[in-house]
């Protein structure tokens, strides 16, 4: 029986990975880096600290991987003191549902804690959402298992009784090797074959809904 739903936050929940783009793009100009979008797409579901060490070696950055991804938190943090990350379409609807359907609801993010909390606060979702498990509250992020365990464990759940809904390949990964069903969801600029790991792949939330809708008949 399903009892929750463990939801990513980039690129699940919120259509932040353009603008987590421009973010990195304008702290790399700085080092007189031009990061293209096509460049970032590979970093998507990878956990900032992660990305900035991959970065460092990259472009050969005189930067510590630790000051790094502290600059890209902070920069993160300005742009959601002016406005959020928009919610992904379909994703109020499917929230509705849950919170009808009076299934639990978590967060399960490889971003910083407080950009997700600032994320949930600014669209007024924050009171709906019974967890959040962020890349800081465990040991490995993504493709690690290690935040799917930790969600499961706090929401007192068998992994049966919950569904991952992802958008990366990192973490599609991380979820199933939690044992979790996991579905994805699938963006313009995705490739099908980084989906492969799912369960199912499903161009909008909105068929997601759908779908869940008939597990719970």
């Amino acid at each position: 029986m399903l009892t929750a739903l463990l939801i990513d936050h980039d690129g699940t929940l919120v259509n932040s990975e353009p603008c987590q783009h421009q973010i990195w793009q304008a702290i790399l100009a700085e080092y007189g880096v031009d990061f293209s979008f096509e460049a970032f797409i590979p970093r998507i579901g990878i956990p900032g600290d992660v990305t900035a060490e991959y970065l460092i070696k990259q472009y050969k950055l005189p930067v510590s991987a630790t000051e790094l991804a502290l600059v890209k938190e902070q920069r993160t943090n300005d742009f959601l003191l002016n406005q959020p990350f928009p919610l992904m379409p379909g994703m109020v609807e499917l929230l509705n549902w849950a919170v009808k359907q009076k299934l639990k609801i978590a967060i399960v993010s490889g971003a910083e804690r407080s950009s997700v909390l600032r994320s949930l606060a600014l669209h007024e979702i924050d009171d709906v959402v019974d967890l959040v498990v962020a890349g800081n509250d465990v040991k490995n992020s993504k493709p690690a298992p290690d935040a799917y365990l930790s969600a499961v464990e706090q929401l007192k759940l068998n992994p049966e009784q919950a569904i991952a809904i992802e958008d990366s390949e990192s973490g599609i990964q991380s979820a199933k090797s939690a044992g979790l069903t996991c579905w994805a969801i699938k963006h313009d600029f995705t490739q099908v074959e980084k989906l492969k790991q799912a369960n199912q792949v499903f161009e909008h939330h909105l068929h997601i809904l759908r779908q869940l809708a008939k597990l719970t008949k």
